[in-house]
């Protein structure tokens, strides 16, 4: 058969499995919820939208949650071990349009999200970590270089600088870009360790005591601490004397913006180490998941131990709903308030230091993923060739690493000066239902509709008589319900009104099936007809 009206673009896609257990754990756990990042802004945040909330009940509910996605995820995964996820999954059993719809919104997700990490880069890390050097070592350029950091000409540049970064990381090859992710992520973990450990030995007094003597000279009172406290109060914060469910509920909304993608290994599935195998990709989702949920349950109770609970939720009301009443020059984040607990300079340096490494891992798996959506929709003729090309060298695809570089910059450069990011941020979610919808139909079809290939696969599992694909799908869809009815109902989680979401929804569906049936017709003409991939799966 003639090249160019062959199947499938090539019969090898020129990628290497080299993505060990550990590298792939750590890129699914910094992509879904980056320890140190997480922590430092979105978990408290919801204090100030939700007070009287549980965070660690939620966080603990989110687990839940999230177990019977992981399972559906790992089954799906190891069935077809191959680059595209979900897309390779829902094209074999449901339908190449769908798969596309699927695959469009997963990819356009992970765009949002890796602007996003390089946005808040300077806001969420360099703007605290150098507010601490600078209130340590009494450097008032340091304290300024905090200051000015979080400004959107420095956001900006910081922005743009670390996309670049990570672009040159991922152009160097896959094993060299997972040991710069690993070395970033040790680092980042290391300070958030330490930073731990000042929280254990730390006690409320000198928190207290600390955090008067840094605040004074931006609020012009003794008892900053307290004044926080009375300010809040007087910009209509309520303080409860115990949690409320009520206010827990939406919380989850809040951790699941993060929690919800610990299934992300599976993009990485042609390019990882033994993906056939139905426990190791399970192991690796289920790590992620715990390391995530466990140091943010931790940190949390460590915080609310040394700064307390009332203080932790005014300070974060403040900043959320009443800026013009927030005394600080940086935001309220994790990293700053470990910089309160102890004078050893030392340790406030690495503290500092280390939160800086954060959101380099955070951003890989948001670029990766949609850098293979675009080499195996070229791999199956639904882009052009160009972006399935690899280079012999590193086995990067350089084409499709160039576009989705030059998207996040866009999405980076209108997100900077617009005031409607947190909005898109919450859009992201969408897609993640959207994707995860998609999926649990599959799952639900699979046994049924590719019965040899379900057969012979490591999905063959049955529970009580009933295929294990087919219970995770069900609960898989109704926590995909609850998630929906959260983004309703409560319009603090960044959705405005149910219209906005009919809208998105709409939109992801017809652009996807524009990208299918416009490919479809132009391969057509030129006598290939690409359902013909859709067959088979693809070689590796």
């Amino acid at each position: 058969m003639d090249k160019n009206t062959s199947i499938f673009v090539r019969q090898s896609t020129g990628l290497v499995r080299e993505a060990s257990f550990l590298d792939t754990a750590i890129f699914t756990a910094a992509f879904s919820a980056p320890v140190g990042v997480t922590l430092a802004f979105g978990v408290f945040w919801a204090l100030g939208a939700f007070p009287g909330t549980d965070i660690v009940l939620a966080t603990a509910l989110s687990i839940v949650l999230d177990i019977p996605i992981l399972i559906m995820m790992a089954y799906m995964a190891s069935s077809m071990p191959r680059t595209g996820g979900d897309y390779i999954w829902v094209s074999r059993i449901i339908s190449p349009p769908i798969a596309v719809i699927s695959n469009f919104a997963a990819a356009l997700s992970a765009c949002i999200g890796a602007a996003y990490w390089a946005r808040v880069w300077a806001s969420m890390c360099i703007g605290p970590s150098f507010t601490i050097l600078g209130n340590v070592l009494n450097n008032k350029v340091l304290a300024n270089i905090g200051k000015i950091a979080g400004t959107s000409g420095w956001t900006y540049f910081f922005a743009i600088f670390l996309t670049l970064i990570l672009a040159l990381s991922l152009s160097a090859g896959t094993k060299k870009m997972f040991k710069i992710q690993n070395i970033c992520f040790f680092i980042g973990m290391g300070g958030t360790l330490l930073a731990f450990l000042v929280f254990i030995f730390g006690n409320q007094t000198t928190f207290i005591g600390n955090f008067n003597h840094f605040a004074q000279q931006f609020t012009n009172s003794s008892n900053s601490y307290k004044m926080i406290i009375e300010n809040a109060k007087a910009a209509g914060l309520t303080l409860m004397a115990s949690h409320s469910f009520s206010a827990t509920l939406p919380t989850i909304g809040c951790i699941m913006t993060f929690m919800l993608w610990n299934f992300w290994s599976v993009y990485l599935a042609g390019e990882m180490k033994s993906a056939g195998n139905r426990k190791r990709q399970l192991s690796i989702m289920l790590t992620a998941l715990l390391w995530d949920a466990g140091f943010i349950i931790i940190g949390a109770l460590l915080l609310f131990r040394v700064a307390g609970y009332n203080f932790v939720q005014s300070i974060n009301f403040l900043y959320s709903n009443a800026p013009n009443k927030y005394p600080l020059p940086v935001p309220p984040y994790y990293n700053l308030f470990a910089g309160m607990i102890t004078k050893n300079s030392i340790i406030n340096i690495l503290i500092a230091i280390t939160f800086l490494f954060w959101n380099l891992p955070a951003m890989v798996g948001n670029t990766f993923m949609p850098i293979r959506t675009l080499f195996a929709w070229s791999f199956d003729r639904i882009l052009p060739e160009k972006l399935s090309e690899v280079n012999e060298k590193t086995h990067s695809p350089i084409p499709a690493i160039i576009v989705i570089t030059t998207l996040v910059v866009a999405i980076i450069t209108w997100s900077t000066f617009s005031s409607s990011f947190f909005t898109l941020l919450s859009l992201g979610v969408v897609c993640g239902i959207i994707v995860i919808s998609i999926v649990s139909i599959s799952a639900i079809m699979f046994p049924y509709v590719q019965k040899d290939l379900y057969k012979s696969s490591p999905a063959n599992v049955n529970l009580f008589g009933i295929p294990v694909l087919v219970i995770t799908g069900v609960l898989s869809l109704l926590v995909m319900g609850l998630l929906t009815y959260l983004l309703v109902m409560y319009p603090a989680l960044g959705i405005s009104s149910p219209k906005l979401i009919i809208e998105f929804v709409a939109a992801v569906i017809l652009i996807g099936l524009a990208i299918y049936y416009s490919s479809y017709i132009i391969q057509k003409r030129k006598g290939i007809d690409i359902n013909l991939a859709y067959k088979e799966l693809p070689p590796e």
